[in-house]
């Protein structure tokens, strides 16, 4: 999930339009990884092909679940319920790193006048200037389109990001504001493929024979 935290971040905040597929890079201090992303309407999943074992990230009903493999076993994890655990586990490492991957303000958005084709999408070239909670400032170069489908992703990673952190990102909500969706972000995120193939309904369905994280704590004390 940390080589993720970068594009779930810094998603932005718009209306859903239709349904659809995509491939995406992200990046980070961790590595790198690929993601591949189906969504439809408000729910949206996440799987990772170099680490299927790691499960995958899914957006359903408004809420956010992380659903993995732990001993043989099916697990779905609450994000906002572990957002809370951790919360109250008061982890001043994972804080840390958390805070400067997250923005806290936007100091400038401004075009360049230069323009980069993402995935067969030209996109124009913006200088970002923020700011992270950690306090550090950052300078960065984002390409953004007006592109529907662009912009509904972004809304669909906007949704699953605040289940994870309970807080809109100023990243996201400046870019709602301009009506633009991310396509590449830095060296942290780039949208490699983009579909508006509609993916299969099942795809979003939580599986049935799972164990929560509090049924799994349960068995363990009960031991």
């Amino acid at each position: 999930m940390r080589y993720l935290v970068t594009g779930l971040l810094l998603a932005a905040s718009l209306p859903v339009l239709a349904d659809g597929q995509a491939t995406l890079e992200t990046r980070s201090d961790q590595g790198s990884a690929t993601m591949e992303v189906n969504w439809a309407g408000d729910d949206l999943r996440m799987d990772f092909p170099q680490q299927a074992q790691a499960g995958f990230m899914l957006l359903k009903d408004g809420k956010g679940y992380m659903v993995s493999q732990m001993q043989g076993q099916t697990m779905v994890m609450d994000m906002a319920r572990l957002r809370e655990m951790a919360e109250g586990m008061g982890s001043d490492q994972a804080s840390a790193g958390i805070a400067s991957q997250q923005a806290s303000t936007v100091e400038a958005l401004e075009a360049t006048g230069e323009t980069e084709t993402i995935a067969g999408l030209e996109g124009e070239v913006y200088r970002l200037q923020w700011t992270d909670k950690a306090g550090s400032a950052h300078d960065d170069k984002m390409v953004l389109s007006e592109n529907p489908q662009v912009r509904e992703l972004m809304t669909s990673f906007h949704a699953y990001q605040q289940s994870m952190t309970g807080e809109p990102d100023p990243i996201a909500t400046t870019l709602e504001e301009r009506g633009l969706g991310m396509l590449r972000f830095g060296e942290r995120f780039r949208i490699t493929r983009l579909s508006d193939s509609a993916p299969d309904a099942e795809v979003f369905e939580l599986p049935e024979d799972a164990m929560t994280f509090e049924d799994m704590m349960r068995s363990a004390t009960s031991q």
